[in-house]
């Protein structure tokens, strides 16, 4: 994908998320607009809302840390973003919306996107003839090495 393409796909995916923002009828405020245009605007990645929050803060733009957990959790209940929760206390979210895992490295906080053909899903339970089977979410939680020391 070319320069101009992932530009154009960038902007498609911002208008989309507000218009389906605006079409239940939630205010789609300035401060909403510059969250969903950070959010989209470098394609496919990984944020949770404290990064979030650091990137408006760089931008010096005035924006409360519940105003973006708000943003995201609307951006993730109408599917235009994918929560990640990575543990009880931390979400992450995801702006790539073809099938594929994560690997998070817990040491780093990171994720990395596993690509669906990577995981065998060949022995999964079967599933009772009264549920249909909606989506499988899997991480896999690793951590780096770390120098040991002996005493």
């Amino acid at each position: 994908m070319n320069r101009r393409e992932k530009s154009l796909k960038i902007n498609e995916s911002y208008h989309k998320a507000i218009n389906i923002l605006e079409k239940t009828g939630i205010r789609i405020t300035s401060q909403r607009k510059i969250l969903t245009k950070l959010i989209f605007q470098k394609g496919n990645r990984h944020l949770s809302a404290e990064e979030l929050f650091h990137e408006v803060k760089d931008m010096k733009v005035n924006i409360s840390l519940a105003t973006i957990y708000n943003t995201l959790r609307n951006l993730s209940n109408y599917g235009l973003l994918r929560e990640i929760v990575v543990d009880q206390n931390k979400s992450i979210y995801c702006t790539n919306h073809m099938p594929h895992y994560h690997l998070y490295i817990e040491d780093e906080e990171k994720i990395i996107d596993i690509p669906n053909q990577k995981i065998d899903l060949s022995n999964i339970p079967e599933i009772p003839a009264c549920l249909s089977l909606h989506d499988i979410d899997i991480i896999v939680r690793i951590r780096t090495l770390k120098d040991k020391k002996i005493n």
